[in-house]
């Protein structure tokens, strides 16, 4: 994927959100020149979730008092697990649980603190409260279905803290499906915004179901070529492979693996790429989506 004209301007206006009320003006103005500097010299043919990386360590080392991830990170996984008994309630009572499942998990892409400024907990829980029939009722869906039936081997590429424990839903009703499916979770193997590390894999309850992996990178996405060994053999491995949020739609379409992408659709660009409504769902599979 490339850094598209509406990434960049993506990432300024986000790292100066996160600095615009500072009162130390050397101190932003030094961030910002670096922010611009990091764009212009960014490769064209790499996505947006790279020189981003760059960036989030220079907010950390720069602001470090004001580095709020952590505990957005804290508060997201604490709130869903909170109410992980109602919504397995929810998916024991469903006609389709699989299906369920799969919208809860794209449902739980809306925390997402690189993209949104703030989250709204009301309108999370509604969300998850009410599918979104188009998002779910699509061709792809029982491609995933059949496939993972099927499958021994899946890898799953998490996204963001709180969304995991959503994640963790779609995996148990992938293993009710299969019981032999062996399934290993991909999270970022450093700190990067508030997305789910291996820590944070541990602490909601994954390990539980599936082999926990951190992709050896502080990416917000999975971007082959800065992966770890056993990251890549896991995707590599891999029957299917599910993969959730932009970041990493934008950084694996093109490797070749048989992903299906579920994500929300947070930004302009990939609203007209798919002619899709803003924070709109989308289930498609690597090897056969087409842009609108």
């Amino acid at each position: 994927m490339q850094l598209y004209c509406e990434c960049m301007h993506c990432i300024l206006e986000h790292h100066w959100s996160l600095v615009k009320d500072c009162t130390d003006e050397p101190r932003r103005a030094a961030f910002m020149r670096e922010v611009c500097k990091t764009v212009a010299e960014a490769d064209p043919n790499m996505a947006a979730p790279v020189p981003t990386a760059k960036l989030q360590k220079l907010y950390a080392k720069m602001f470090a008092a004001q580095d709020d991830y952590p505990r957005l990170k804290r508060k997201y996984n604490e709130l869903l697990l909170s109410w992980l008994p109602e919504l397995r309630e929810k998916l024991a009572a469903a006609n389709d649980p699989l299906k369920l499942a799969v919208w809860m998990a794209m449902a739980g892409n809306y925390i997402d603190f690189g993209v949104l400024k703030e989250v709204d907990d009301a309108r999370l829980r509604a969300m998850l409260a009410t599918p979104d029939e188009r998002a779910v009722n699509t061709p792809e869906l029982e491609n995933l279905r059949r496939e993972a039936r099927a499958a021994k081997k899946l890898t799953y590429a998490c996204d963001n803290c709180g969304e995991i424990v959503l994640d963790m839903l779609l995996m148990e009703e992938l293993k009710r499906e299969n019981p032999g499916l062996e399934i290993t979770a991909l999270v970022r193997g450093e700190n990067v915004l508030n997305d789910a590390t291996m820590e944070d894999a541990e602490t909601v309850g994954i390990g539980r179901i599936a082999k926990i992996v951190g992709n050896g990178s502080n990416i917000g996405g999975t971007q082959r070529e800065y992966l770890g060994e056993e990251a890549k053999r896991a995707l590599m491995e891999a029957d299917v492979v599910i993969a959730k949020g932009q970041g990493n739609f934008e950084t694996m379409t093109g490797a070749g693996w048989n992903a299906y992408y579920l994500f929300l659709a947070k930004c302009p660009h990939y609203q007209k790429w798919f002619g899709m409504e803003h924070m709109s769902g989308q289930l498609v599979n690597e090897r056969r989506f087409t842009r609108a």
